[in-house]
């Protein structure tokens, strides 16, 4: 067995569960089978056989992924205890939580391929994010109009938290709605409620604008339909750097 990584194609079941019994503290395991899935927690469910993905990782997490979709069909939290076994010609891996209790049962009769990767952990950084983008208009409030004042950022409404909130030049409210890909049309609809918001609460001349490095021609159409604002503004690529930003009208 390599310390680094194992792989086995069309593999015994009784070897498939010595190693993953083995493993699963400390390895990422992934495994391509044929199986069901059975749940029980806080309610329960069942997927019918079919051709399936499990995920494995040392935290106690486990996946089974289909076909299509990012989202996993079912899983098991970090915390979970997993361990497998043979039943009836069948490899079944149970994960089990215990509180809330939770119960995940797969049973596979093949299982057409097993790695496992001993994997390090890393430190994640994230550059370019909708918080880079505003902390910069927080350190320079300009980037949005001259005369702009920031007034607060997560401001929390009934309709959730407006990114950033301002007056103009005129003293106006202006609700600043930040988003770091492509704006599209919840985004407009999502503005659109904080600026009604205010509306409804006695402010008059409520500014809207929408800042994103792009927008899509629906969400484009529909801002100028509500009589919002759209403002391009290309995040940061390091933190510091400073943001290019321009009005598109």
């Amino acid at each position: 067995m390599a310390d680094k990584y194992v792989i086995e194609v069309e593999p015994d079941l009784r070897s498939v569960v010595k190693k993953f019994n083995t493993l699963w503290r400390s390895y990422v395991i992934t495994i391509f089978c044929h199986c069901d899935v059975i749940y029980e927690g806080r309610a329960k469910s069942y997927l019918e056989w079919g051709d399936r993905l499990v995920i494995s990782k040392p935290d106690g997490t486990l996946l089974v992924h289909g076909k299509v979709k990012r989202e996993p069909i079912n899983w098991q939290p970090p915390g979970s205890f997993s361990y497998a076994t043979i039943n009836e010609e069948h490899l079944e891996i149970r994960s089990i939580r215990r509180r809330p209790k939770e119960y995940l049962l797969i049973r596979t009769p093949h299982v057409y391929s097993f790695v496992a990767m001993r994997m390090d952990l890393s430190v994640f950084r994230l550059w370019a994010s909708e918080g880079d983008m505003i902390k910069s208009v927080k350190e320079n409030p300009s980037l949005i109009e001259e005369g702009f004042r920031i007034i607060g950022t997560e401001v929390k409404t009934p309709h959730g938290k407006i990114d950033l909130l301002g007056r103009d030049i005129m003293g106006n409210i202006v609700v600043c709605e930040f988003k770091r890909a492509v704006a599209q049309l919840e985004a407009v609809s999502q503005l659109k409620r904080y600026v009604d918001y205010f509306i409804k609460n006695g402010y008059s001349n409520v500014r809207g604008i929408l800042i994103a490095p792009h927008i899509t021609p629906s969400a484009r159409k529909l801002l100028e339909e509500y009589g919002l604002e759209y403002k391009r503004l290309l995040p940061p690529k390091e933190l510091g750097k400073r943001p290019n930003i321009e009005w598109l009208r």
